[in-house]
């Protein structure tokens, strides 16, 4: 009778331990991974990569040309000194940005000089005071409209004539003129159009009479 309760005891702890080998065999086996609401994740952009979007090639690209799109270009086909000096005075009145540029294709397109003297004698008195001065950059314009002038120099740019004329000043000569030289060709106006700037269509109507520009496309940067 004891060997009999024995073995049912062995026999029932050798199912006990059966029984728990398969548990573990069957949590050990790989199963599906639970889905956790996939349908409602969604990957969000990270700051870097949205702040690279921006700066890419192509946004760049639009902003230059949007930028090219504001400068404003007008154009007159002559422009003498003093009718520079009437448009910068228009411009003026309008409040054209001071950062306007003038610009002419010709090299040393611009000048500065004496207007014309009424004959001979009074130009050879001219001629005689810009070199006592101490000038020595100078020269009577023999032929032409403007026969009898004093030419004191040409320059690249309508800056640097306008400094030229300043030095000339402070040494004592007076009467001075700079502008476009007779020959130099069409002159054109450039400035930016920035927020609240004088936009160049406005600037349509009031100019001085016989200076009325076209409009131009501005050349690249």
């Amino acid at each position: 009778m004891k060997s009999r309760w024995i073995g049912l005891l062995l026999l029932l702890n050798g199912g006990v331990l059966l029984a728990g080998l398969g548990m573990g065999v069957w949590l050990s086996k790989p199963g599906p991974t639970p889905e956790f609401n996939a349908d409602k994740i969604r990957l969000l952009e990270s700051p870097q990569s949205a702040q690279e979007t921006r700066t890419s090639p192509e946004v760049a690209a639009v902003a230059q040309v949007e930028a090219a799109a504001r400068r404003a270009c007008l154009l007159w086909s002559r422009l003498d000194a003093d009718g520079l000096a009437a448009v910068q005075a228009h411009l003026d009145s309008r409040g054209v940005a001071v950062e306007r540029e003038f610009l002419i294709d010709k090299p040393l397109g611009w000048w500065v000089y004496l207007p014309p003297l009424p004959d001979a004698e009074a130009l050879r008195v001219a001629l005689e005071e810009v070199s006592a001065k101490g000038i020595r950059d100078f020269a009577a314009v023999r032929g032409g409209r403007l026969a009898n002038a004093v030419s004191l120099g040409v320059f690249p740019s309508l800056d640097r004539a306008r400094a030229h004329a300043a030095a000339l000043e402070a040494k004592g000569l007076r009467g001075l003129r700079y502008g476009p030289r007779p020959e130099a060709g069409p002159v054109r106006l450039l400035w930016e159009e920035k927020a609240g700037s004088t936009p160049a269509a406005s600037l349509g109507q009031g100019w001085p009479r016989g200076f009325t520009p076209s409009v131009c496309e501005a050349p690249p940067d």
